[in-house]
């Protein structure tokens, strides 16, 4: 099993209040999976993905990744397997505008201050996802789809145990948004690379080869497809 939380709680203070995100949620994911986290907004699914990208803490339970227990890690160690572990892929893209394709994919890799062979590599991330004619092109030069392709390459670049894909086709059109998700079955079925999804959006969900659904912090539901 490639990540899992066991028994997972995740609270956030509102005032006197405390909201619960996730109520002693238990779930896991295998390498290879195309999986989705379903459900509305408030049902715990993006809080679920915060805490496998080791982006945020449980209130209590654990996070396990490659079976460490990656919550009980100092910030700095927390840190070190976001950056070399983990690839992100985000609604609004998070691309930086004064950088070209390629120094963006670069990006990924300084931050994992991994030095070896970074251009080819580079190279090779952005002819995998189809911008080999767009390598030298900031983010305001390349269209929504463009742009998106240019976040996979760069979650790829790395090669991380699992992309976390936060709402990856909220802000693309249904065309656009239909390639991206073919790109990146296409990926997974051809590389075996490890894909966890949020999102609310039934194409999305159609594609994926297992959904997790959550309600009120609740696993609701969990079904697998062929």
């Amino acid at each position: 099993m490639i990540c899992e939380l066991v028994d997972v709680t995740k609270e956030y203070p509102m005032g006197e209040l405390k909201v619960v995100a996730l109520a002693g949620v238990s779930v896991g994911v295998d390498a290879g999976e195309f999986t989705v986290f379903a459900g509305p907004s408030g049902s715990g699914k993006s809080t679920a993905l915060n805490l496998i990208g080791c982006l945020d803490r449980p209130s209590s339970g654990k996070v396990l990744l490659d079976g460490k227990d990656v919550a009980t890690l100092a910030d700095e160690a927390l840190g070190a397997v976001r950056a070399r572990r983990i690839g992100f892929i985000f609604q609004s893209f998070n691309l930086i505008p004064v950088l070209t394709a390629a120094e963006n994919v670069d990006l990924a890799l300084r931050l994992a201050g991994d030095t070896e062979n970074r251009a080819a590599r580079v190279e090779k991330a952005l002819v995998d996802v189809g911008l080999q004619d767009y390598l030298h092109r900031r983010p305001s030069q390349l269209s929504g789809g463009q742009q998106q392709r240019v976040a996979i390459a760069r979650a790829l670049v790395k090669k991380p145990a699992i992309i976390i894909a936060d709402e990856p086709t909220a802000n693309l059109d249904s065309t656009n948004g239909e390639a991206i998700l073919e790109l990146m079955r296409e990926m997974n079925e051809r590389d075996g690379v490890t894909f966890l999804f949020s999102t609310h959006d039934p194409m999305v969900m159609s594609r994926a080869r297992r959904v997790v659904k959550l309600k009120d912090g609740h696993v609701v539901g969990d079904e697998r497809r062929a």
